[in-house]
């Protein structure tokens, strides 16, 4: 019997994996979800934050300790960068552990991203890190914005997700994987179709483009959908490619 395939989940910007509660509950058995938290966010968040790339592949990279061989990442919009430097991270690497097909989920390929802020995310104030968050796309509930509280912690926890995007793409712009990448889309985002098919420039393998209705949050809605498209692009490379028609995004 062939064991199932790991999936790591990497969430979006000021989220956590809660995000995937409906998609892991839609996943079949034979595909085994395991929803990683960076230190800062979610179940972690009495742990200082992570702020640059590097600091979170290192973190990225106590999750694939539990890899003994091929795995496949979903990353949805922050989590799609933070899956490409793991990825592009591992190949270098060489190790027993690697990333095979990487699902980038909801953000625009590096090499046509803009950065997040002109000014380090780090230094703005919250009503600031809250307009960057709604120009990507993202949704703060009021209650939680407008919370004594609440508010101001998220948004520094917003400023440090933007600053990891930061980060990435001042240093890392031009990352490559030997892994497939998925670019996984809402119809109704605000990606143009050159940020989304540009992807395949990060991949020296197959590219391919899965859009389904909705937003930047399509995956809320389309949780059963994603999973049946995520399930056998999770089957070893060889079964994979046998059984899947793909053609490269020109």
């Amino acid at each position: 019997m062939t064991a199932p395939t790991p999936l790591l989940l990497l969430h979006h910007s000021g989220g956590s994996a809660q995000i995937f509660h409906e998609l892991i509950d839609a996943l079949p058995d034979t595909v085994a979800p395991l929803a990683w938290e960076l230190p800062g966010r979610g179940r972690r968040w009495r742990e200082p934050p992570v702020t640059t790339i590097e600091d979170a592949v290192a973190d990225l990279l106590h999750a694939t300790d539990r890899f003994e061989g091929d795995f496949v990442v979903f990353g949805h919009s922050l989590g799609a960068y933070l899956g490409l430097a793991l990825a592009a991270t591992l190949d270098e690497r060489r190790g027993s552990a690697r990333c095979t097909t990487l699902f980038a989920s909801s953000n625009a390929a590096p090499r046509c991203a803009a950065l997040p802020s002109e000014h380090p995310p780090l230094l703005l104030d919250d009503e600031q890190t809250y307009a960057m968050a709604r120009r990507a796309g993202g949704r703060i509930d009021p209650r939680i914005r407008e919370h004594p509280m609440l508010g101001p912690q998220t948004a520094r926890l917003l400023r440090s997700d933007f600053a990891l995007t930061d980060t990435f793409l001042r240093g890392h712009r031009d990352a490559a994987t030997r892994a497939d990448i998925v670019t996984v889309c809402g119809t109704d985002d605000i990606f143009t179709t050159r940020q989304l098919t540009s992807w395949q420039a990060h991949t020296t393998g197959r590219h391919e483009l899965l859009p389904f209705p909705g937003g930047h949050f399509y995956l809320e809605q389309q949780a059963r959908a994603l999973a049946s498209a995520i399930a056998p692009r999770t089957a070893p490379v060889t079964d994979r490619r046998q059984e899947i028609p793909c053609t490269p995004i020109p």
